[in-house]
């Protein structure tokens, strides 16, 4: 299985960047040094999202940021994108895994325990749990989901658990004492003025 070598996943959701272009904001985000991107734009159509793909990956393949795209996994193909980001209701990673081949990442997004060990056994790379805590752009997924099932989640899980929902620099050593590997982040980092101040602030906290 490919590695897991981010702790910070920016989130996209060019609804949540205060009317800024999307792609420079990752360019500035990925010169901050942001680990890693998951694009996620599901409202658009397949050209917008191809061309939106195209750009994103020229500003993240340069300094070898990896790049993951949700549930498109014939962008994926087609652009050579280092991998895919499921939903929890998606294709299963295990078919997934047998048309990617071993070299891609797959995530996958869970919303309870089950979620997450039905993801360990289908061979992903990596979960993306919550939302931790409240937030608006999660709360289509139900209520949060807390630290203590977090916790829970963390314990049982073989492969890194990253925390989504409510996310600031201020919960990050709470989230990560409750056993996350790392942080899914999208409104605490694309609604900042200085997305790069914000990067370097998450960074920070997640050394510590």
């Amino acid at each position: 299985m490919p590695s897991v070598n981010f702790r910070l996943l920016l989130v996209t959701d060019r609804h949540h960047t205060l009317g800024r272009p999307l792609v420079p904001l990752l360019d500035r985000a990925i010169e901050a040094g942001v680990q890693a991107i998951q694009l996620r734009e599901r409202d658009l159509s397949t050209p917008e999202l191809l061309s939106l793909v195209q750009d994103a990956y020229a500003v993240s393949a340069r300094r070898s940021v990896p790049l993951l795209i949700n549930d498109r996994v014939d962008l994926m193909m087609a652009m050579n994108l280092d991998g895919v980001h499921l939903r929890s209701d998606s294709l299963p990673a295990q078919s997934v895994r047998e048309s990617i081949g071993s070299r891609r990442l797959i995530g996958v997004s869970t919303h309870s325990a089950e979620d997450v060990q039905l993801a360990n056994r289908s061979g992903a790379d990596y979960v993306v749990f919550g939302p931790v805590y409240d937030t608006p752009s999660k709360r289509a997924f139900g209520p949060a989901l807390g630290l203590a099932l977090l916790d829970e989640v963390c314990r049982r899980s073989a492969i890194p658990v990253f925390a989504i929902g409510g996310i600031t620099c201020d919960r990050v050593q709470d989230v990560r004492r409750a056993g996350a590997y790392g942080v899914a982040v999208i409104g605490a980092l694309l609604t900042r003025d200085d997305i790069g101040e914000a990067v370097r602030e998450f960074t920070d906290a997640l050394q510590i």
